[in-house]
């Protein structure tokens, strides 16, 4: 019984020998010739004008900084059924399906 699970050790040890020595030129390369000093960093202002006044369309007491989100803040805009007076399976295509990706 010992000789076997001594075989079997040996045998996953083997399969495991090449990757201890693997190494990835192609890592190693990209590594060596990196220049930190050739990244470019571009500043984006922090001003930006929309051309309307923002605190109009906020709730009172809005701050952006807070975590929470109230579910009583949360507005419920209810999807009605508009009926357009003539059947629209005329103008689709055959087989048209609005949900098929």
């Amino acid at each position: 019984m010992k000789v076997k699970e001594y075989f079997a050790t040996l045998f996953i040890a083997a399969m495991f020998l090449p990757l201890i020595g693997a190494k990835s030129p192609t890592t190693e390369s990209v590594a060596m010739h990196f220049d930190i000093h050739s990244i470019e960093f571009i500043e984006t202002s922090g001003d930006i004008e929309l051309g309307f006044e923002t605190a109009k369309y906020l709730p009172e007491d809005f701050n952006p900084y807070v975590g929470k989100v109230s579910v009583k803040s949360l507005n419920y805009i209810e999807d009605e059924q508009v009926e357009l007076g003539f059947d629209t399976s005329e103008y689709l295509p055959e087989g048209f399906d609005p949900y098929k990706k």
